[in-house]
Protein backbone atom coordinates (compact mmCIF):
# COMPACT_ATOMS: atom_id res chain seq x y z
CA UNK A 1 0.00 0.00 0.00
CA UNK A 2 1.24 3.45 -0.80
CA UNK A 3 1.24 6.44 1.60
CA UNK A 4 -1.94 7.98 0.16
CA UNK A 5 -3.92 4.79 0.82
CA UNK A 6 -2.54 4.56 4.39
CA UNK A 7 -3.45 8.18 4.99
CA UNK A 8 -6.98 7.61 3.64
CA UNK A 9 -7.43 4.51 5.81
CA UNK A 10 -6.27 6.30 8.98
CA UNK A 11 -8.50 9.34 8.32
CA UNK A 12 -11.48 7.06 7.60
CA UNK A 13 -10.94 5.08 10.84
CA UNK A 14 -10.59 8.24 12.90
CA UNK A 15 -13.75 9.69 11.36
CA UNK A 16 -15.69 6.45 11.96
CA UNK A 17 -14.57 6.34 15.62
CA UNK A 18 -15.46 10.03 16.10
CA UNK A 19 -18.95 9.46 14.66
CA UNK A 20 -19.57 6.31 16.76
CA UNK A 21 -18.05 7.69 20.00
CA UNK A 22 -21.28 9.34 21.31
CA UNK A 23 -22.97 5.93 21.26
CA UNK A 24 -20.69 4.84 24.12
CA UNK A 25 -21.84 7.63 26.44
CA UNK A 26 -24.56 7.25 29.05
CA UNK A 27 -27.64 9.14 27.78
CA UNK A 28 -28.16 11.12 31.00
CA UNK A 29 -24.87 11.15 32.90
CA UNK A 30 -22.94 11.80 29.68
CA UNK A 31 -24.99 14.86 28.76
CA UNK A 32 -22.59 17.70 28.06
CA UNK A 33 -21.55 20.37 25.61
CA UNK A 34 -21.12 20.10 22.61
CA UNK A 35 -23.10 16.84 22.36
CA UNK A 36 -26.36 16.77 24.27
CA UNK A 37 -28.84 13.92 24.56
CA UNK A 38 -31.45 16.38 25.84
CA UNK A 39 -32.24 14.24 28.89
CA UNK A 40 -35.06 16.56 29.95
CA UNK A 41 -36.97 15.21 26.95
CA UNK A 42 -35.46 11.73 26.71
CA UNK A 43 -35.99 10.41 30.23
CA UNK A 44 -39.27 9.31 31.70
CA UNK A 45 -40.44 11.43 34.63
CA UNK A 46 -43.17 9.65 36.55
CA UNK A 47 -44.44 12.67 38.43
CA UNK A 48 -43.75 15.71 36.29
CA UNK A 49 -45.84 18.53 37.73
CA UNK A 50 -47.39 21.60 36.14
CA UNK A 51 -47.86 24.61 38.41
CA UNK A 52 -49.63 27.38 36.55
CA UNK A 53 -52.01 30.27 37.01
CA UNK A 54 -54.65 30.55 34.27
CA UNK A 55 -58.00 32.12 33.48
CA UNK A 56 -61.19 30.19 32.76
CA UNK A 57 -64.79 31.07 31.97
CA UNK A 58 -67.40 29.01 33.83
CA UNK A 59 -71.08 28.42 33.29
CA UNK A 60 -74.02 26.36 34.48
CA UNK A 61 -73.63 22.65 35.18
CA UNK A 62 -69.87 22.95 35.61
CA UNK A 63 -69.14 24.11 32.06
CA UNK A 64 -65.68 25.63 31.77
CA UNK A 65 -63.48 26.94 29.00
CA UNK A 66 -59.95 28.24 29.12
CA UNK A 67 -59.89 31.84 27.98
CA UNK A 68 -57.64 32.26 24.92
CA UNK A 69 -54.44 34.27 25.41
CA UNK A 70 -55.55 37.21 23.25
CA UNK A 71 -58.50 37.83 25.59
CA UNK A 72 -56.29 37.57 28.67
CA UNK A 73 -53.41 39.84 27.70
CA UNK A 74 -51.78 39.14 24.35
CA UNK A 75 -52.07 36.81 21.34
CA UNK A 76 -48.66 35.44 22.34
CA UNK A 77 -49.16 32.49 24.70
CA UNK A 78 -46.02 33.06 26.76
CA UNK A 79 -46.77 36.77 27.19
CA UNK A 80 -50.27 35.92 28.39
CA UNK A 81 -48.90 33.36 30.87
CA UNK A 82 -46.39 35.87 32.22
CA UNK A 83 -49.11 38.54 32.44
CA UNK A 84 -51.35 36.24 34.50
CA UNK A 85 -48.46 35.26 36.77
CA UNK A 86 -47.43 38.91 37.23
CA UNK A 87 -50.99 39.97 38.08
CA UNK A 88 -51.26 37.20 40.67
CA UNK A 89 -47.82 38.03 42.12
CA UNK A 90 -48.68 41.68 42.60
CA UNK A 91 -52.06 40.84 44.16
CA UNK A 92 -54.14 41.96 41.18
CA UNK A 93 -55.92 38.68 40.36
CA UNK A 94 -59.29 40.41 40.92
CA UNK A 95 -58.39 43.24 38.54
CA UNK A 96 -57.25 40.76 35.90
CA UNK A 97 -60.49 38.85 36.37
CA UNK A 98 -62.58 41.98 35.80
CA UNK A 99 -60.62 43.02 32.71
CA UNK A 100 -61.01 39.57 31.15
CA UNK A 101 -64.73 39.45 32.02
CA UNK A 102 -65.20 42.81 30.26
CA UNK A 103 -63.49 41.42 27.14
CA UNK A 104 -65.66 38.28 27.19
CA UNK A 105 -68.99 40.09 27.66
CA UNK A 106 -69.53 41.04 23.99
CA UNK A 107 -68.24 37.71 22.64
CA UNK A 108 -70.95 35.49 21.23
CA UNK A 109 -68.94 32.35 21.86
CA UNK A 110 -69.13 32.98 25.60
CA UNK A 111 -72.90 33.58 25.91
CA UNK A 112 -73.38 30.39 27.93
CA UNK A 113 -70.75 31.41 30.47
CA UNK A 114 -71.50 33.68 33.40
CA UNK A 115 -68.28 33.93 35.42
CA UNK A 116 -64.53 34.31 35.01
CA UNK A 117 -62.09 32.71 37.42
CA UNK A 118 -58.37 33.14 37.91
CA UNK A 119 -57.05 29.74 38.99
CA UNK A 120 -53.79 28.44 40.46
CA UNK A 121 -53.49 24.83 39.35
CA UNK A 122 -51.18 22.02 40.39
CA UNK A 123 -51.50 19.15 37.94
CA UNK A 124 -49.67 15.99 36.92
CA UNK A 125 -48.39 17.18 33.55
CA UNK A 126 -48.97 14.05 31.47
CA UNK A 127 -52.43 13.43 32.93
CA UNK A 128 -53.35 17.08 32.32
CA UNK A 129 -52.11 17.37 28.74
CA UNK A 130 -52.92 13.85 27.49
CA UNK A 131 -56.08 12.88 29.37
CA UNK A 132 -57.40 16.26 30.56
CA UNK A 133 -57.30 15.16 34.22
CA UNK A 134 -57.19 18.09 36.59
CA UNK A 135 -55.16 18.05 39.77
CA UNK A 136 -55.78 20.49 42.59
CA UNK A 137 -56.99 23.98 41.79
CA UNK A 138 -57.34 27.05 43.94
CA UNK A 139 -59.56 29.94 42.86
CA UNK A 140 -57.66 33.21 43.31
CA UNK A 141 -60.40 35.51 41.99
CA UNK A 142 -63.87 35.20 40.50
CA UNK A 143 -66.08 37.79 38.90
CA UNK A 144 -69.30 37.81 36.86
CA UNK A 145 -69.44 38.41 33.12
CA UNK A 146 -71.75 41.42 32.99
CA UNK A 147 -73.63 41.88 29.75
CA UNK A 148 -75.67 44.90 28.74
CA UNK A 149 -79.45 44.93 28.34
CA UNK A 150 -80.64 42.75 25.49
Amino acid sequence: MNATRWYGLVVTLIAAIAVAWPLTRHPVAGDSFPLSTYPMFATRRKDARLYLEYVIATGPAGARRHVPPELVASPEVMQAIVSVHAAVARGDAAGLCQRVAARLAPRGGYRGFDEVQVIAGNHRAIAWFVRGERGTERTLARCPIVRGAR
